[in-house]
């Protein structure tokens, strides 16, 4: 329970962060499976074809979408046919070298030294936590910081961990944004503003509606009386004098938190 707690995705989303779209556009593919002439060099050293075009593709998975070719099941043809082409091999060498689990971890090791990627670790996270909180403040949908998390990770060359440790470090770091909001929100308050705000959510001796529930209600159909009645909302607001504006919370988490 623990752990299902911090897991912001369904089974499905998590499956499809794990997918190269075999949609790509000629553009992205470009993009991000391009080889330098350094990699070429690189990868030419390799013994036959099959070490050739798997050491190649492995720089590519490394780079996007960031995890390694053990947990991306299924590479693309397309991916395949543009990288093979750049080495002018085969596409279907990469077959045979999928086969050899062995080969696969040692390249990978020799790819991680080599162009100096990392494995993620205790202070990897932290790192990660720091540098993702501030939009986490301003935004706390779980799939745009997922997505941030996940573009920081590449930019420092962070090979990606399961994404259950990234649910649970964007759950964390999107607590902690919360706390800061809050206290933004409710320290500047004098007591007698919280006593009305906690007064908001008590439910009256009647179990009638709440003030909170009053003040939420849809105005409904245009008359003068509907109109009455938001004027009387308004107003009740008006009166506890809270301020429109803050300095240390974004506007959009603002217009989050509204909503």
């Amino acid at each position: 329970m623990y752990l299902r707690a911090r897991e912001l995705l369904t089974p499905d989303q998590r499956k499809d962060f794990l997918l190269i779209p075999s949609t790509l556009s000629n553009w992205e593919l470009a993009y991000y499976y391009t080889l330098t002439q350094d990699d070429i060099e690189v990868i030419r050293r390799r013994r036959r074809d099959h070490n050739r075009l798997g050491f190649a593709i492995q720089i590519c998975l490394f780079r996007y979408p960031g995890w390694s070719l053990s947990d991306i099941k299924n590479v693309p043809d397309k991916v395949i046919n543009y990288v093979a082409n750049q080495l002018q091999v085969d596409a279907s060498e990469f077959k045979l070298y999928s086969e050899r689990e062995q080969t696969k971890h040692e390249h990978m090791e020799e790819i991680r030294k080599y162009y100096g990627f990392s494995n993620f670790s205790a202070q990897s996270y932290r790192i990660i936590s720091q540098a993702l909180l501030p939009h986490a403040i301003e935004n706390s949908n779980a799939l745009f910081l997922i997505g941030m998390t996940l573009e920081e990770m590449r930019k420092r060359k962070i090979i990606l961990p399961a994404m259950t440790t990234i649910e649970r470090l964007v759950w964390e770091t999107r607590r902690r944004a919360e706390e800061k909001v809050y206290n933004s929100l409710y320290k500047p308050l004098s007591p007698w503003q919280k006593q009305q705000l906690e007064k908001l959510i008590d439910t009256p001796s009647d179990k009638s509606k709440t003030k909170l529930g009053w003040l939420r209600e849809i105005p409904g159909q245009s008359s003068p009386d509907a109109f009455l009645k938001v004027i009387e909302r308004l107003e009740y607001v008006r009166l506890l004098n809270l301020s429109t504006e803050s300095e240390n919370i974004h506007s959009n988490r603002l217009l989050q938190l509204a909503s």
